[in-house]
């Protein structure tokens, strides 16, 4: 397997170096990501479970699906990328909002996508154990009651804000 090399940028998102995936984690280095919601045309949320041979969090459920941005690669390109990598569409991602995660498995900034679909996902199997869409309601019930990743804390209030905008016409 090549050696994925990620660019390595400060607090305001400014490429200063590149290292490969393995130092960026070990050193706590920041990075770059894409975390992206898949949407069915009623506006339910795809929920996924992750396999358990992830480098972090193993078997936790997900509201979003993504990867890293590659060095010298847009966060635009590699939301478009992972899209493609993780359920098999050619989708064209709309930006949603930045954050910066920060934990300690991981350092990244991260700008979260959405797509909307009308296709069946084909979920990456060495990736994603299982997915399923549920509308917000039975999301909030189904959060209850699973182990979800660290970054659900942040990504619900996005979900909930961009939703809201949706139903109100904006």
């Amino acid at each position: 397997m090549p050696i994925e090399i990620f660019d390595i940028v400060d607090e305001d998102d400014e490429v200063i170096g590149k290292a490969s995936r393995e130092e960026c984690h070990n050193k706590g280095l920041i990075h770059r990501s894409v975390m992206f919601f898949v949407f069915d045309e009623e506006s339910r949320v795809l929920v996924t479970k992750r396999t358990k041979t992830k480098d972090f969090f193993p078997e936790y459920w997900s509201i979003v699906l993504g990867g890293h941005v590659s060095a010298d690669e847009s966060y635009e390109k590699a939301a478009k990328r992972e899209v493609e990598e993780e359920l098999g569409l050619k989708l064209a991602p709309f930006f949603i909002a930045f954050f910066k995660k920060r934990i300690p498995e991981e350092k990244e900034n991260v700008r979260v996508y959405g797509v909307v679909t009308n296709e069946e996902p084909i979920l990456n199997k060495e990736e994603l154990e299982e997915g399923e869409f549920y509308g917000l309601d039975e999301l909030k019930g189904f959060l209850k009651k699973h182990d979800f990743l660290p970054e659900t804390r942040i990504l619900m209030p996005i979900l909930m804000e961009y939703l809201s905008s949706q139903s109100n016409g904006n």
